[in-house]
């Protein structure tokens, strides 16, 4: 297939079943004329699957792809693992999808096929334990440093965000600073106001960590007038935050954060299901 359209650009992660729908609109022309390019999208579509939580199917069709796979498929094969490693991961089988990853590491070296090189890197550190995940997270980000490839260098922003939180988990709060002003610095350069908002908290974050609260205080006030005046969402985290820092500080106004943290908060589905204790801390902290 002569400039075959790129499938990863039919991704929403947020819709996986609808952009199943978009990837099964390709899949006729690929089965007539590219092998590997029939298989590596059949992959995303078992990446819809593990998405679901439908992890027999995912498995499954990974199963039928690796049938078909050839040694004029490498990619495809590449592929296959890290769907494979990504869906044992969703089920919370860690160990497997770890050795998924590290096969899909050691191939994508193999065959420089560097952007899912650095995929199979960012998921070892996701999978692994907390004392081996700055390790991946940094052989990933020289990986791409080194890169002059655009699509390769993409990767940098998330590397330096999950670098960045894996330090602040490993108490490294300098360090972590260093790798969320990287990522701000990169959002700002790449003109992606939102995620740079988001690289704004996470430095606002580091800063209540380091007991800075005043200092976290003024961050996330500027933040969230510069959402406001960018007619942006509001942010129920920035608000969390403030009424965080406000708590310490003894400043009445922590209620009130609070309660608008609480309000943002308490719509997000995610959050309703996973972080119930948060959200009723919230409620109370707002005196609701």
């Amino acid at each position: 297939m002569d400039n075959p359209p790129d499938f990863m650009a039919q991704w929403d992660y947020r819709d996986p079943a609808a952009s199943a729908l978009r990837f099964n609109t390709l899949l006729p022309e690929a089965r007539t004329t590219d092998l590997q390019y029939e298989l590596e999208l059949l992959t995303q579509i078992a990446r819809t699957h593990s998405l679901q939580r439908q992890f027999a199917e995912a498995h499954q069709l990974l199963d039928d792809i690796e049938l078909r796979l050839t040694e004029a498929t490498p990619r495809a094969r590449l592929r296959v693992l890290l769907e494979r490693g990504r869906t044992f991961n969703s089920a919370g089988d860690k160990a497997s999808a770890k050795t998924q990853f590290e096969q899909a590491w050691q191939l994508g070296l193999k065959h420089k096929e560097l952007y899912l090189a650095i995929d199979a890197a960012h998921m070892i550190a996701i999978a692994a334990p907390l004392e081996e995940q700055s390790r991946w997270n940094q052989l990933a980000m020289e990986l791409a440093e080194r890169s002059q490839d655009k699509q390769v260098r993409g990767w940098l922003a998330t590397l330096y965000n999950n670098q960045g939180w894996t330090l602040f988990e490993l108490g490294r709060f300098d360090e972590a600073r260093i790798s969320q002003q990287k990522c701000l610095t990169w959002h700002e350069q790449h003109n992606n106001q939102a995620k740079a908002f988001i690289a704004r908290w996470s430095l606002a974050r580091l800063s209540r960590a380091q007991g800075q609260h005043e200092q976290a205080h003024a961050e996330l006030t500027q933040l969230k007038d510069d959402i406001a005046a960018a007619a942006a969402p509001e942010d129920g985290y920035v608000f969390e935050e403030l009424g965080e820092n406000a708590l310490v500080l003894s400043d009445p106004a922590a209620a009130e954060y609070f309660a608008r943290a609480w309000f943002l908060l308490s719509q997000d589905g995610w959050l309703r299901a996973n972080g119930a204790e948060r959200l009723a801390r919230l409620k109370q902290l707002a005196k609701l």
